[in-house]
């Protein structure tokens, strides 16, 4: 057995990240927050209840989570809470890894932590004065109260039961020639695996296939790949953005399985 790993917010992305790690060894927790959720995780993921924010884990929660790393897989963009709340429940789970002991903490955050820059951005890109991108900059902060916390700015997800075809099928789209950003949740795991090898200090990367092909192309290869209607498109003012994967490959050990998310489509 490697270690423990307990998943908080354990929705489509913490399942895929959940099984990958059980699957190479990691003795893997998933959290939801009701008992009626709990019950979709897959059999290689125990279950927790943990309903937050909430002052303090139980007793069997504690042990669990003493030594052991957790990567926060919250999402932001629930439609039930406010951008507030969900920075409450970030300094929430801070605090509960911070006094459980913790051996470090991963959070999966977003590449949409550029928004307003245009060209190439890389971890050390000044951010702009935008709105989504200062929200996106204080979520990171408030994990960064555990130390050591890996912050990993992910781009577009795509992976099993996440076609992209799904969303865009029929539907007219904006700027055919800009490029995409994505990244395959089998990418995002192996990364992880790698990462937690190295004994990592408190650091940022971008995780998003190293290709970039156009909206055109991905959008239109994707529903050609489910036999759907391809997407119009019409012309955008939305910058064209290219996330570097550059220091995310410097990792020892870690290679993309999915140079282009053109070729992660048959495994999604």
């Amino acid at each position: 057995m490697r270690g423990k790993i307990v998943i908080v917010g354990c929705g489509w992305l913490g399942q895929q990240l959940g099984v990958s790690l059980a699957r190479v060894g990691y003795q893997l927790y998933g959290s939801r927050q009701s008992e009626q959720a709990l019950l979709q995780l897959p059999v290689e993921i125990t279950p927790m209840l943990l309903q937050l924010p909430q002052l303090c884990l139980s007793k069997a929660q504690q042990q669990i989570w003493q030594d052991a790393w957790v990567i926060c897989a919250l999402p932001p963009s629930a439609k039930t809470r406010s951008e507030e709340d969900y920075l409450l429940l970030l300094r929430n789970v801070a605090q509960l890894a911070n006094q459980a002991g913790v051996r470090g903490l991963i959070h999966c955050s977003s590449t949409g932590v550029y928004q307003g820059l245009a060209g190439e951005v890389s971890e050390k890109s000044v951010l702009a004065d935008d709105a989504k991108s200062r929200f996106l900059r204080l979520a990171e902060q408030e994990l960064q109260q555990v130390n050591p916390c890996v912050t990993l700015r992910l781009a577009g997800l795509i992976g099993p039961g996440r076609h992209p075809a799904r969303f865009c099928s029929g539907r007219v789209l904006q700027g055919a020639e800009l490029p995409v950003n994505m990244v395959h949740a089998a990418d995002i795991a192996a990364f992880i695996i790698q990462l937690l090898q190295q004994q990592p200090a408190t650091d940022c990367f971008n995780l998003c296939s190293p290709e970039h092909p156009t909206k055109q192309q991905f959008y239109t290869a994707a529903t050609q790949s489910q036999g759907l209607a391809a997407p119009q498109f019409a012309s955008g003012s939305e910058v064209a953005r290219v996330v570097s994967a550059a220091y995310s490959q410097s990792v020892p050990g870690f290679c993309y399985r999915f140079s282009s998310p053109v070729h992660a489509l048959p495994y999604c």
